[in-house]
């Protein structure tokens, strides 16, 4: 009955931390986020706010780890620091009965986030993308009053303007370069508008009251207006969602994908040359073997994304590892001290870690699932290290 009782009160508190920690810094790093996204981009307001439901679930697999370690720290560091575990432990209980509710905790906070990377987390990045593309013609104007200028890499225009008033650019430079002749033309004009058709790809420039300059000199005045059409970004118009876009269903379904393709591959460069030849010199040189290297590391990414869901995920159960004897042994401080003692080598080890894991796998260096579960296994001996010592003291 006592246990009962101990376990249950260590559990509530544990719980409601937990809540509100979430709560506080999920907010914080999507108020984070979307105010760098708004910069970026240069998005209005309302654009801002209908992005928050979409960015919240991309910060879980952040935010909850850190939030249950939080929650851990804070709770035990606590109980510690009044002798709440001093008295527990005078009346015989063990400090690892004490300790018993964190780990239930951890893995309770790891299987939602497993679950979210099934559907819901990949579905809203791949949302959150597309609202960011969504109202392009918004997203152009946005550019231009930010900027003053528009320049992309891969297309052939750029427009520069002296200021935007609603949908007029006034004092507008407009250039366009033919990649077949090389030449250029040059508008100059005193103000223009845009129009973006998404169904046909294009920007429609409309400019009036100006003066056309070609590559050879020729001038025609602009007495009204004149308009043409110019090709949108290529990765405005068509984007392919990207591997973390994916569930976890269509990572498999790609992924097999990605493996016949490179059978074919295979097969193409066998029946036209009589053998199999994977050099970097062949790469640049022949076409095939070039798209076969793309369809392998297409593969790397893939199996690299699936590898590291549930290795995030787990992540919460090893953090409590490590936190529940940290926590207690700051009991003379500020228990607040014994998040930052653990959050901090967290941060050096762990995470560099995981990102220098996914670098590695997405090359094809190394198998994924070995290792982007490092990180956790660093985690999980450290975390026993430290109950080991601290059952034994």
């Amino acid at each position: 009955m006592f246990l009962s009782i101990l376990h249950r009160y260590v559990l509530l508190e544990l719980l409601r931390v937990f809540l509100l920690a979430l709560t506080a810094i999920t907010a914080i790093l999507v108020l984070v986020l979307l105010v760098a996204e708004a910069a970026q981009q240069g998005l209005p307001p309302g654009s801002i706010f209908r992005l928050v439901p979409l960015l919240v679930p991309s910060m879980l697999p952040f935010t909850i780890p850190t939030t249950t370690l939080f929650a851990v720290a804070v709770v035990y560091g606590r109980l510690a620091h009044d002798n709440e575990i001093t008295a527990v432990k005078s009346a015989g209980v063990p400090i690892t009965l004490i300790l018993l509710p964190g780990f239930p905790v951890g893995v309770a906070a790891s299987f939602p986030v497993f679950l979210l990377y099934e559907e819901v987390i990949p579905r809203a990045t791949h949302a959150f993308k597309r609202a960011v593309l969504e109202d392009i013609q918004e997203l152009l104007y946005a550019k231009l009053r930010r900027d003053l200028r528009f320049q992309q890499p891969g297309v052939n225009y750029s427009i520069f303007v002296k200021e935007v008033q609603g949908r007029r650019l006034l004092g507008v430079t407009f250039t366009k370069r033919d990649d077949k002749t090389g030449d250029e033309i040059v508008v100059s004009a005193r103000e223009a508008e845009l129009d973006v058709s998404l169904e046909r790809g294009e920007v429609e420039v409309t400019l009036r009251y100006g003066e056309l300059v070609s590559s050879d000199g020729r001038r025609v005045i602009i007495d009204d207006e004149m308009s043409f059409p110019v090709p949108l970004p290529a990765n405005w118009a068509t984007r392919q969602p990207r591997a973390r876009e994916l569930t976890n269903a269509q990572l498999v379904a790609k992924l097999q994908e990605q493996l016949g393709e490179q059978k074919r591959r295979q097969r193409a460069i066998v029946d036209k040359y009589g053998h199999f030849v994977h050099s970097a010199e062949l790469m640049k040189k022949n076409d095939d073997n070039f798209k076969l290297h793309l369809a392998i590391k297409k593969e790397w990414e893939l199996r690299t994304e699936y590898a590291m869901r549930p290795a995030l995920s787990a992540s919460c159960f090893f953090f409590v590892l490590i936190g529940c004897p940290v926590a207690v042994w700051f009991h003379r401080r500020d228990y607040l001290s014994a998040f930052v003692a653990c959050f901090l080598p967290i941060t050096v080890i762990y995470y560099p870690l995981v990102m220098f894991g996914i670098n590695l796998a997405k090359e094809g260096n190394i198998e994924p699932h070995l290792i982007l579960w490092a990180g956790d296994a660093v985690l999980g001996l450290i975390g026993l290290g430290l109950l080991w010592q601290l059952v034994r003291h």
